[in-house]
């Protein structure tokens, strides 16, 4: 009953904001906001109207091209006021006297008293609401400037990252992770932990996505906008970090511009230890005999790497442009890993003792080539481009294992070494086409081609004598071939209040997987439609409502339909199932912005349908070895409700929550067991953060996931704590920062599985807490607007 309560409060909530509409209201008034010195657009400016006794009638924001609008003012006579930080604050007269009124562009003039206070502006992350997408603009919150862009994630709304890296989109794993637009080796949990949080611009949470967005995700889409400086002349800054565990990182990024080109780079070093710690306990029932496991799992995992990002954009004039860039990420991990397995009879005597020495190396190298074309038409909102991006990336690793016997009697019993080998790449052609039909509408077409080329080889031997011998069938060399073209129109028009964006997108898939030995080969070939619709409707300056749909699909990865079993441990195997089939999905969402100087408060309520959705089953087989494949539930129903809130009460003092609730009910069949179920989990993130006199800053926040199951298994509640420090420094052109994640190493993953004759609970801890102190100092080629400008207007 609770659940179903906090949905009717957010409607209530809904309905109240909607009672605040002033009947009244018969004028809008817009225009556009622009700098003196450099005749750029300004973006985020506050613009205030009051009444002729001096009282608050509407206060607004620019958009990101600059322009303004109220809404809804009675006739008569008020005063204007604009103000910027590092600008002399605008007024004028405004005399409303009809239905429009557009008033001329209003230019900002510099205060060079301020200019030195411009620099701690954009310190808290935003988090605003467009039409199809929420944007979480990364501030210099303590929280997102030492560690990675997994930590960055952490911080935004509707998001959370699992021990294990994985990434969830209010509580669902098939999320799509894009960078900057585009899938991306970058997105995998690996590198996402590797990249530097200093590298992001914003973050944009998709969970209804237009049709201009791939359809893959059913959860929705995570797009990650890196951050490329286009600073005048010579910009950078330099940052080293020092952690506990051993953690040591130097990284710089530096661009230089002149009026036709300008050269960006980012790059880094790192050295990096994590401890895993790790148990497992294992009841397994057979011919009447109970046999019990008690395993822990020690380990230490070292990472070694390097990037590099480098790019130019070239101006022909101020229509065309030309940008080439070219990124690399090159590790080295080196993990030790200990096992200590106990196996006790019913009575509770040990009955043997193992221990296994696990050690393995893994070389990844990613490379990414990335062109991009873009004209701006005459005609003001026409725009063309064209891009084109090239991964190239591969992945070796070697996996030995020995284990002896420890008790009764020392003996020593085998060992294993897997050794795998992955190569990719993948190629994308994309061109986008957007034109406006007058001041209110707008027409988006699109296309793009993607191909994608993956060779995975995996082999299991064992050590028979001197000379390793292949296990079983452990050697696969799988051919993986992947082709998608998409091609997406959508259409976008204001009326008053009330807007709205309508899409159809079209996806053909082809697939080809086949074992090179030719025993195994399949193809799968289907062709897609997905209808979206996004509407919003202005009740108000403070109060937008929104409403979406949009159709999604999750195709099975190669490790989803990979026939061929991999070894996890000698005790446990994972196989591939290639008969499963695409899971699509029919998302719909009801949402609310209320806006305020000090309040924000932004809840939704969502429901979607998901048809063969992918779930895991784990069996064990007539030698005790635990299988774990994936299979096609029949359906899965999810609804819930969702409150993201904002309060700054001071301007010392920022506070903001996230509160995600939902209830799930699937439905299927596997291995002749009806696998029905139905349960409710909810989220919560509490994040406070507070500046002192003399440049300190903290920060907290503490994450909350609750219990959740499915048929087979439960996994129980996560919560951690993290805090931070911060200590600007010599005028503020460095800072100083402490950072402590998993404050009491509470992050463990800890979870239940029951089969017909086994139960295993398992509590995974990837990451114990983590210290680490890091300095970033910040140098300018050239001071003013130029420069600033640039922070808010980094390429997508």
């Amino acid at each position: 009953m609770k659940f179903y309560a906090m949905i009717f409060l957010v409607l209530g909530s809904m309905a109240m904001a909607n009672a605040q509409t002033d009947k009244k209201a018969t004028s809008r008034i817009s225009g556009l906001i622009k700098e003196a010195t450099a005749n750029q657009i300004l973006v985020y400016a506050t613009l205030v109207l009051k009444d002729s006794n001096g009282r608050l009638v509407q206060g607004v924001i620019s958009d990101d091209k600059g322009h303004y609008q109220f809404v809804d003012i009675p006739y008569g006579s008020y005063s204007l006021e604009v103000s910027y930080t590092g600008f002399v604050t605008h007024t004028q007269t405004v005399i409303v006297n009809q239905r429009t009124i557009d008033i001329n562009t209003i230019v900002m003039k510099e205060d060079v008293e301020q200019l030195d206070a411009v620099v701690v502006t954009g310190e808290v992350s935003q988090m605003s609401l467009k039409m199809d997408k929420k944007v979480f603009r990364v501030g210099k919150d303590i929280l997102s400037q030492s560690g990675s862009v997994s930590e960055v994630l952490e911080n935004v709304p509707s998001v959370a990252v699992e021990p294990s890296g994985t990434v969830l989109l209010r509580g669902n794993s098939n999320v799509t992770i894009l960078i900057n637009g585009r899938r991306s080796g970058l997105s995998s949990a690996q590198a996402l932990e590797q990249l530097p949080s200093e590298n992001v611009d914003r973050i944009e949470v998709i969970t209804t996505p237009s049709a201009r967005y791939e359809a893959s995700g059913s959860a929705g889409i995570i797009n990650i906008i890196l951050k490329k400086n286009i600073k005048g002349g010579l910009t950078g800054q330099l940052r080293a970090v020092v952690g506990i565990p051993d953690d040591y990182r130097l990284s710089g990024s530096f661009s230089y511009k002149t009026d036709k080109l300008n050269i960006f780079t980012n790059l880094g070093i790192r050295y990096t230890d994590y401890e895993g710690d790790y148990s497992k306990y294992q009841r397994t029932s057979n011919n009447g005999e109970t046999i019990h496991l008690d395993q822990v799992q020690d380990q230490h995992r070292h990472d070694d790497g390097r990037w590099l990002y480098f790019g130019a954009d070239y101006y022909f004039n101020e229509r065309n442009t030309l940008t080439a860039a070219f990124y690399r990420n090159e590790t080295e991990d080196t993990d030790v890993t200990d096992f200590i397995y106990e196996f006790r009879t019913n009575n509770g005597t040990i009955d043997s003792t193992l221990i296994t020495d696990g050690n393995s190396k893994e070389h990844r190298s990613y490379n990414q080539l990335e062109l991009n074309y873009t004209r701006q038409f005459e005609k003001e909102g026409r725009k063309l481009t064209f891009d084109m991006q090239y991964d190239f990336w591969d992945s070796e690793m070697t996996w030995d294992i020995r284990t002896r016997k420890a008790h009764p009697i020392i003996t020593p019993l085998f060992s294993l070494r897997t050794v795998s080998d992955e190569k990719n790449n993948d190629l994308v052609l994309q061109t986008d086409f957007v034109t406006p039909f007058g001041k209110q509408s707008k027409l988006e077409l699109g296309a793009k081609f993607e191909n994608r080329h993956v060779k995975d080889d995996f082999r299991g031997e064992e050590l028979i004598g001197d000379m390793f011998q292949l296990i079983e069938d452990l050697d696969n060399n799988l051919a993986y071939n992947e082709r998608i073209f998409g091609a997406y129109v959508q259409y976008g028009n204001r009326i008053g209040k009330f807007n709205y964006l309508l899409g159809l997108r079209m996806e053909d898939t082809h697939i080809d997987i086949k074992d090179r030995n030719g025993v195994y080969a399949e193809t799968y070939t289907y062709t897609n439609w997905f209808p979206t619709a996004n509407f919003a409707y202005t009740l108000n300056e403070q109060v937008d409502l929104g409403l979406s749909y949009s159709k999604r699909i999750n195709r099975p990865s190669l490790w989803h339909i990979n026939p061929f079993s991999e070894l996890d441990d000698f005790n446990a195997r994972f196989f591939g199932n290639p008969n499963l089939r695409a899971a699509f999905t029919d998302a719909v969402e009801l949402s609310l912005l209320k806006k305020g100087n000090v309040l924000t408060i932004n809840p939704s309520i969502y429901y979607s349908r998901t048809t063969d959705k992918v779930q895991f089953y784990t069996t064990q087989n007539d030698t005790a070895i635990f299988e774990t494949s994936p299979f096609n539930l029949e359906e899965e129903l999810r609804y819930g409700v969702e409150v993201s809130t904002t309060y700054n009460p001071f301007k010392w003092l920022s506070l903001n929550a996230n509160f995600n609730a939902y209830r799930f009910d699937q439905s299927g069949v596997y291995l002749g067991r009806s696998l029905d179920n139905a349960d409710v989990t909810w989220f919560a993130t509490l994040n406070s953060r507070f500046r002192v006199k003399g440049g300190w800053g903290f920060q907290a926040r503490y994450n909350y996931q609750g219990r959740s199951s499915d048929a087979q298994s439960v996994q129980k509640a996560i919560s951690y704590l993290n805090l931070g420090a911060s200590k600007k420094l010599f005028h503020n052109k460095a800072t100083l920062n402490l950072f402590v994640s998993n404050v009491f190493n509470t992050r463990k993953w800890r979870t239940a599985v029951t089969g017909s004759h086994f139960f295993v609970d398992e509590t995974r801890s990837r990451n114990g807490a983590r210290w680490s102190l890091s300095f970033t100092y910040r140098f300018d080629g050239k001071t003013g607007f130029k420069n600033r400008r640039a922070n808010r207007s980094n390429r997508y």
